[in-house]
């Protein structure tokens, strides 16, 4: 019996959690074909089985995340599936697939699928959302799965909503500011993220508890920078610095972030000097910390050109010219 054939029979006859996880790793290492897991992933969504249904989704979500190509075809192929599907578990690995393809049609199924009563189902499109789309009905179905019963749902639908949407408004910081009494810690987490990534600085004593506390992810930091509080600074201070407290310190702290806009001010100055033509600008992210460097489609992180040049704004001036020049085709000099 193919690795195929093995995880359909295992969800077939399913009698434990353990079943699943081991049908999953079987898809995983079918996904190893990429060509036959497509061919069959396609076949088996077309099947009268449920199992076999549910497999073929899988399979095809897995394709569509490491190829590009296939994932029209994908969402096609799910989306006409999930107009007539009635299987809850096939309705979670549809889900899931229509996040794999990462494409906006699949939007209206997903916010279909957020009234679900199966909290997999739930999960996998909270999962999924928002797809680079933030309209009123994408944030308003996270923010109702912000307050589902189940944590695992509550933890993503906190997640897209605060740090995956960008989008700003009171019903958004209400819902993260719902969270912030949650059990569950991760999803306490994800809303201090989100409110810190708005800069909404009465979340400062909830991260400073939370850095105080240790448990942290990389996401958060993140999000404490763009709140930038002086307060914090004591508290990344307590840490080994890699590059994650490094940036986080350095929006934090007063002085290192006056140097850091006083760098971008002599690299604008001294671009303009060398380049008087040149169509560029410096802007800042409200939900990303930092300054960046856009010049003609090329974007630059200014801390760190900063750090490649030692401060140096007008060496940092020439570096980007030489890499523009770099870049021009014989064509564009021509």
């Amino acid at each position: 019996m193919d690795v195929i054939a093995e995880a359909v029979e295992l969800i077939r006859n399913a009698t434990c959690p353990g079943d699943h996880d081991q049908a999953w790793e079987l898809v995983g290492k079918a996904t190893e074909d990429r060509e036959t897991a497509a061919g069959r992933g396609f076949a088996l969504v077309r099947s009268p089985d449920a199992a076999e249904r549910k497999i073929g989704c899988d399979l095809l979500g897995n394709v569509a995340q490491v190829e590009e190509s296939l994932r029209e075809p994908v969402l096609l192929a799910v989306l006409e599936l999930a107009a007539t599907e009635t299987d809850h578990a096939v309705h979670a690995s549809i889900a899931r697939t229509l996040g794999c393809t990462g494409d906006e049609r699949a939007v209206p199924e997903l916010l279909r699928l957020a009234e679900h009563p199966d909290q997999d189902v739930r999960f996998y499109v909270a999962w999924s959302l928002p797809l680079g789309r933030a309209d009123d009905a994408v944030i308003e179905a996270l923010i109702r799965l912000t307050a589902d019963p189940e944590d695992e749902v509550r933890d993503w639908a906190t997640f897209a909503l605060g740090t995956q949407c960008q989008a700003d408004s009171r019903a958004i910081r209400e819902a993260l500011w719902a969270r912030l009494g949650d059990q569950d810690t991760e999803a306490r987490e994800e809303a201090i993220a989100g409110l810190a990534r708005r800069r909404d600085r009465r979340v400062v004593p909830h991260a400073a508890r939370l850095l105080d506390n240790g448990g942290f992810s990389p996401n958060t930091l993140t999000a404490i920078a763009c709140l930038g509080d002086p307060v914090l600074v004591p508290y990344l201070e307590d840490f080994e610095e890699d590059q994650s407290i490094t940036d986080a310190l350095g929006e934090c702290d007063p002085a290192s972030r006056a140097a850091r806009d006083a760098f971008a001010a002599g690299l604008a100055e001294a671009l303009h000097a060398r380049l008087p033509e040149l169509d560029f600008g410096v802007y800042g992210e409200i939900c990303e910390p930092g300054l960046t460097l856009a010049v003609c489609g090329d974007i630059w992180s200014v801390e760190r050109l900063r750090d490649r040049v030692g401060g140096d704004p007008v060496r940092a001036a020439g570096l980007v010219a030489d890499e523009l020049s770099e870049s021009e085709s014989p064509g564009d000099a021509a």
